[in-house]
């Protein structure tokens, strides 16, 4: 498919460049997110079509919060993007995509992925062994260049199918 070639060039090119700054990072985090939901299909219970799609950024993340709005002005499958800016795990309710940064305190992760645990919300985030921790996909960066890590179990128990174009560029599936 061509859409799945120019996801993967993407992808490629944000590999291959490094990352200058926090401000270019947090940049590329939120490419990050608008990329794995554009290859992310949800139940239509979650996400019906005429709806937006909505996703969350946990706190601890000043740089990717102030550029979090910018993400507003894209859409995913023809579907407007709403953000939100979580401040408790209750927040979290109604999102289809949910960003945990790695300034979140590690003992608080596990309440976050409960609260959307088998709801239907893709679970993102930059945390040390996020996906061993039951998290979807952890960002991680390697060298100044960002990877990532799938747990397909935990995308499959919430009724999330992730693409085979992601699928093949993880670096570890899980």
């Amino acid at each position: 498919m061509h859409c799945g070639r120019i996801f993967l060039h993407i992808l490629l090119a944000l590999f291959w460049s490094g990352i200058a700054c926090a401000q270019d990072a947090a940049t590329v985090r939120l490419g990050f997110l608008v990329n794995f939901a554009r290859y992310v299909e949800w139940p239509e219970a979650v996400l019906k079509p005429e709806n937006p799609l909505k996703i969350c950024l946990a706190p601890g993340d000043s740089a990717m919060a102030s550029q979090f709005g910018e993400l507003v002005k894209q859409t995913v499958h023809g579907r407007a993007i709403q953000v939100k800016q979580a401040v408790r795990p209750s927040d979290a309710g109604g999102c289809q995509v949910l960003y945990l940064p790695s300034e979140l305190p590690t003992s608080s992760v596990g309440a976050w992925l409960d609260v959307v645990a088998k709801s239907g919300v893709l679970t993102v985030g930059e945390i040390p062994d996020f996906i061993e921790m039951g998290g979807m996909i952890g960002l991680v960066s390697v060298s100044g260049r960002y990877r990532f890590d799938i747990n397909l179990g935990m995308a499959r128990q919430a009724d999330l199918r992730i693409s085979t174009y992601v699928l093949k560029l993880a670096r570890t599936v899980k």
